[in-house]
C-alpha cells in the first residue's frame, strides 16, 4: 500500500494552525489511508498520528489547536517515539501547557518519566508543578543514585538542585552503596558538600576508600 503524500510532511516545519495543517488533520480524521488495516491497528495508528500532531501543537504552544486535537485522542495517547504531550511540554520546560495538560488528564503513565525529563532539562517550574500534583520519579533508584553521584561529578549545581525539587531521597546509593554525599566528600568539594546539606543528604565526615564491584542487576 502507497503512503499518502501527506503523511511523508516533516511535522517539525509544520506549523499548527495554519491551513496546512488544516487540511493535514481532515485528510487524516477521513481515514482512508487506513482502510486495509485491521481496527486495532487502525485505533493505534491513528492515537499516534493524532498525538504527533498534539505534541507539535504544544512546541507551538497553540492552546486552541491543542484542545481541538484532544476533543479527538487521549491527552495520553503515545507518538511514534512513545512520547506524550506532556513528555513534550516537560522537555521545553512550559509551566503553562503542562498545567493544561494536567487539568486535561494527563497521567504518568508512559514508559518514559516526565518528571526525570524535566530533571535533565532543569526546568525547576515544571518539576514544582508535577510534585504538586503527585508525580514521582519512575527510574530504578541505583539508576537514580549513579546519576546523583555523576551530577555531583560534573559540580552541575542546577541539576542537583533539580534532584532535589523532584523529591528524590538524596542519600540513594548506586549498585556499589556509594552516594552523591560519599562522591562530594571523596572529591573534597566543600561547595557540592554544603549543598547536599541542605538538600538533606546525610553528613559525612570521611568516606571509606572507593572500591567498584560488579554487581548483576
Amino acid at each position: 500500500m502507497q503512503t499518502p503524500d501527506y503523511l511523508e510532511i516533516d511535522l517539525s516545519r509544520l506549523v499548527i494552525g495554519d491551513k496546512k495543517f488544516l487540511n493535514i488533520l481532515e485528510e487524516v480524521m477521513k481515514l482512508n489511508w487506513l482502510h486495509e488495516r485491521i481496527q486495532p491497528e487502525k485505533s493505534k495508528l491513528m492515537a499516534r498520528t493524532l498525538s504527533s500532531l498534539a505534541s507539535r501543537a504544544v512546541e507551538n504552544n497553540h492552546f486552541i489547536d491543542l484542545q481541538v486535537l484532544l476533543e479527538h485522542v487521549d491527552v495520553n495517547s503515545e507518538d511514534y517515539m512513545g512520547y506524550t504531550p506532556l513528555h513534550t511540554a516537560c522537555l521545553l520546560g512550559n509551566g503553562e501547557m503542562v498545567m493544561f495538560l494536567l487539568d486535561n488528564g494527563a497521567v504518568n503513565r508512559s514508559k518514559h518519566c516526565p518528571l526525570h525529563l524535566a530533571i535533565k532539562n532543569r526546568n525547576f517550574l515544571v518539576i514544582e508543578l508535577l510534585r504538586w500534583k503527585g508525580f514521582t520519579v519512575k527510574l530504578h533508584p541505583v539508576r537514580i543514585g549513579v546519576e546523583l553521584i555523576q551530577t555531583v561529578r560534573k559540580r552541575d549545581h542546577a541539576l542537583l538542585h533539580a534532584w532535589f525539587l523532584s523529591g528524590v531521597d538524596m542519600d540513594t546509593s548506586d549498585y556499589n552503596g556509594w552516594t552523591a554525599m560519599k562522591e562530594a566528600v571523596r572529591l573534597g568539594d566543600n561547595t557540592m558538600i554544603t549543598k547536599l546539606v541542605h538538600y538533606r543528604s546525610t553528613p559525612l565526615s570521611s568516606v571509606p576508600v572507593y572500591r567498584r564491584r560488579r554487581v548483576s542487576l
